[in-house]
């Protein structure tokens, strides 16, 4: 206990004054989520992805097993979840909703400041990483999975293309590959306004939160917060171990495939009308309870 004391304190208790900022601010001004939020998605998170990637550069194989961590860990949770299902013969509607709630976390809003507070500057480039890759698999198997089988490809695709954060990013390899050099003041801006994307990240985080309520469908919220809470972190240890992870990439993906659902899954659930109601409840309850769970396997993998 003396040990997990100092990691809430310092990794995961600033993170959650800031949410609770972000709550606050839902509740009692009634702001608007979406004109913040599609600043922090269009203009910050690529910002803080280009300049990261660019102070801590990320090898070829360490991108490409990174990639390969985020995919298998996705796919594996989706299997045993809809194993759950079948065996406890729910109904379509709930399959997806379980399905989103389960695969998909929130490694941006969340897991981003996490790895920094908890690995610094190498732990957040390497979660810009898992967040990009995430978003490609949200963004084509997430949307199919929420429309189960209305969603074209072309709709897939171009939910895709709309991500900033991919471009960014390869802006980042082609700088690092051909070696160019950034203009001081240039790269200064771009740092700085990247920087406030943590912060803005949390904030929206409360902000959603304040806008969320639990259902009564308490059997289900509990199953897929224990598969997203308990049973992904033990999948990911072993999936680390056995991919051969070492260092800051293995203490990084671990958290990240441990953080609570995402809050994109709610936007899919509402846009293809997968259980809205049940992927926010959810991601409130997943997100209330995962300072317990990640203040455990923060220890564990440090």
């Amino acid at each position: 206990m003396a040990n997990l004391l100092p990691i809430f304190y310092t990794n995961i208790l600033p993170i959650f004054v800031v949410i609770g900022m972000g709550y606050a601010l839902g509740r009692t001004l009634r702001l608007e989520v979406k004109p913040v939020s599609r600043v922090a998605f269009y203009v910050l998170a690529p910002c803080l992805a280009f300049s990261s990637l660019i102070k801590n550069r990320i090898h070829g194989d360490e991108l490409g097993r990174i990639a390969v961590f985020v995919t298998l860990i996705t796919i594996a949770v989706g299997i045993l979840t809809w194993l759950m299902v079948r065996t406890l013969r729910l109904s379509r509607p709930v399959e997806s909703a379980l399905l989103l709630s389960t695969m998909f976390v929130n490694c941006g809003n969340y897991g981003i400041p996490l790895n920094l507070f908890a690995f610094g500057e190498a732990g957040q480039a390497r979660a810009i990483m898992y967040l990009v890759v995430s978003s490609t698999l949200v963004n084509t198997i997430g949307v199919y999975l929420a429309a189960r089988g209305r969603a074209t490809g072309s709709q897939a695709l171009r939910n895709l293309v709309k991500v900033p954060l991919i471009y960014a990013v390869l802006l980042a390899g082609a700088v690092s590959l051909t070696g160019a050099t950034i203009p001081a003041p240039l790269f200064n801006a771009v740092d700085m306004v990247g920087k406030a994307s943590v912060p803005m990240m949390l904030l929206i985080l409360g902000m959603q939160l304040a806008r969320t309520s639990v259902t009564r469908d308490l059997g289900n919220i509990g199953l897929a917060t224990f598969i997203r809470l308990i049973v992904a972190p033990v999948l990911a240890f072993g999936l680390a171990a056995v991919m051969g992870l070492r260092g800051v990439t293995s203490q990084t993906m671990i958290v990240e495939a441990s953080t609570p659902t995402a809050v994109t899954s709610t936007i899919l659930a509402l846009e293809f009308d997968a259980r809205p109601d049940l992927v926010t409840s959810v991601v409130f309850l997943s997100t209330l309870l995962s300072p317990l769970t990640l203040t455990m396997v923060i220890a564990l993998v440090k």
